[in-house]
């Protein structure tokens, strides 16, 4: 394994600057690449939270026993990559308070890592997902050329959409937000060329709901 040192901030810092700080986080890359593995958030020389990153040929069983003695507070994330799309499965554990995760799945677009087109919370006995708590958001950009959440979703326990916020036409003012529900969704598509079926069901991905 090799080490990295960052300051709060991300920027590379030597391990004896780390050390002088209250707060840094410690990399670790598989030696001789690139691929990161895990990372410790340290304060005051004490892990007070672990993001590990599963890849292919781990053992999540040796994983979880693995952070557990270094961490009550921990999240391993497995991401997968299908039909232009990246989805994160992260299981956050907090032993002091349970034994078991909270899962949840996240979807992106591979052209677009950084903005969520879906979150769903996975029930952890029936690995099944809870469908009124997912959200979902579809982007555009706003007058500054910058990306947004424009329209923000959410949906009943059967998985049809609850509510949709279309913010596109002020997007600074929640006053002049318009919202739509399942039987009014045909108003919104009308007012954009682009398909967004996808939003209207609690479907993880686009393909289950275009089949449904």
């Amino acid at each position: 394994m090799r080490k990295v040192y960052k300051n709060i901030f991300g920027e590379v810092i030597s391990k004896s600057k780390a050390t002088k700080l209250d707060e840094y986080h410690l990399y670790y890359y598989e030696s001789d690449s690139d691929i990161l593995k895990e990372i410790e958030f340290i304060n005051e020389e004490s892990i007070y939270n672990i993001n590990y990153f599963l890849h292919e040929g781990d053992n999540e069983n040796e994983v979880l026993e693995y952070l557990k003695e270094k961490s009550d507070f921990f999240d391993i994330e497995k991401k997968e990559i299908a039909d232009g799309f990246i989805i994160t499965t992260n299981k956050l554990y907090s032993l002091s308070v349970d034994n078991l995760p909270l899962i949840s799945k996240t979807v992106f677009k591979t052209d677009d890592p950084e903005n969520f087109i879906c979150s769903q919370v996975i029930d952890n006995e029936t690995h099944e997902p809870q469908l009124e708590r997912t959200v979902k958001c579809w982007y555009t950009l706003d007058k500054n050329g910058e990306k947004y959440a424009a329209i923000e979703c959410s949906y009943e326990e059967d998985g049809t959409l609850e509510l949709a916020v279309d913010k596109t036409s002020d997007p600074d003012n929640e006053q002049n937000w318009a919202h739509y529900d399942y039987e009014t969704f045909h108003e919104l598509q009308e007012k954009f060329p682009a398909d967004i079926s996808y939003y209207k069901t609690a479907a993880l991905l686009p393909k289950e709901a275009y089949q449904s």
